[in-house]
């Protein structure tokens, strides 16, 4: 299901790419077309992220897709990088729920070699949390849906609300 409205008031897990964006939004709107790891986003982008948080449940994650956001938002520099890194950690510390499958479990999943270790992680997301996987992975978001998991292609609302 890939309807605009189906995280409402449900349990929301982003994935890498839009999490880093919308860390690097809060931070300053204007550094999401700057960033060369956002720089595929626009600042609208970032305000459909935030819309979405809004109307979500609860924001779930893994330590997995946190690492990974915190190192692509590590090459930022200088007062950017110090202000990331804290609007990462009020995220994690107050909007994020840790969601974490053990790893050796995960790693054994035949995809793991396809889509590496966050993305893998996200696969295996305990089914009872009813969670929505927000993602711009195609890979991704068409592993979820095969495998039943609801999922939106958050480039299928850029698309819908572009134009």
């Amino acid at each position: 299901m890939n309807s605009v409205g189906t995280w409402s008031g449900r349990p929301l897990l982003i994935d890498t790419n839009l999490l880093l964006v919308l860390a690097v939004g809060l931070v300053r709107r204007d550094q999401v077309e700057r960033f060369k790891r956002t720089s595929a986003y626009e600042a609208a982008d970032f305000d459909r992220l935030v819309r979405i948080v809004e109307s979500a449940g609860r924001l779930v994650t893994t330590h997995h897709v946190l690492a990974e956001v915190s190192n692509l938002g590590g090459q930022l520099s200088g007062r950017l990088r110090t202000q990331f890194f804290e609007v990462l950690r009020q995220l994690a510390v107050e909007q994020l729920e840790d969601e974490s499958p053990p790893s050796p479990a995960f790693m054994k999943d035949p995809v793991f070699t396809r889509l590496g270790v966050a993305d893998t992680a996200i696969l295996r997301i305990d089914g009872s949390l009813g969670a929505v996987v927000l993602s711009d992975a195609l890979g991704l978001y068409l592993e979820l849906t095969t495998r039943g998991i609801e999922a939106v292609n958050f480039n299928h609302i850029r698309t819908a609300t572009t134009g």
